[in-house]
């Protein structure tokens, strides 16, 4: 009895002094929290080898005032390396195509390390290529945006066209 008394005083005192848990520490704006929703990320695989590895968001839905006509996407993609090159491998020579519902885009951006844009994906590593990528408008409810090498195989990241 004596025991079970103590114990208890003891968890009622230390329960007074819980710490906010680790989510409490983090804070996102809104326009964040619809970058991390929007966030896809997908892999081609071959053989049990990664060939390409893409991580993308969906910026209409984030910044609707800012992106509005096109539908624009900012891409983090790896690529495996290439033993034989000293070059980084990029997605125009290496025969990758990024399309939106088959069609192939009307502008693509690789952004530079030190771009402000790379901060609207929740994306941060130094292995991956990042690109702004601009298509058309497409007025159909799921748009499947696609990452495909003949050699490889494809990828395919779907995403819901608000109204």
């Amino acid at each position: 009895m004596r025991f079970s008394m103590l114990s208890l005083v003891a968890l009622l005192t230390m329960s007074g002094c819980a710490n906010p848990g680790a989510f409490d520490l983090f804070k996102m704006d809104a326009a964040h929290e619809r970058s991390v929703e929007q966030l896809r990320t997908g892999s081609i695989i071959l053989s049990l080898e990664t060939k390409a590895i893409i991580s993308a968001v969906y910026l209409n839905p984030v910044y609707p005032q800012q992106y509005k006509d096109g539908e624009y996407f900012i891409a983090a993609i790896y690529f495996e390396n290439d033993m034989r090159s000293v070059k980084k491998r990029d997605i125009h020579d290496i025969g990758y195509r990024l399309t939106l519902n088959g069609q192939e885009p009307v502008e693509i951006e690789e952004l530079a390390e030190k771009d402000l844009r790379r901060e609207l994906i929740p994306v941060r590593n130094t292995w991956n290529r990042f690109y702004l990528v601009k298509y058309n408008n497409f007025t159909e409810g799921v748009l499947t945006l696609g990452l495909e090498n003949n050699q490889t195989g494809k990828v395919v990241l779907n995403y819901q066209k608000g109204k």
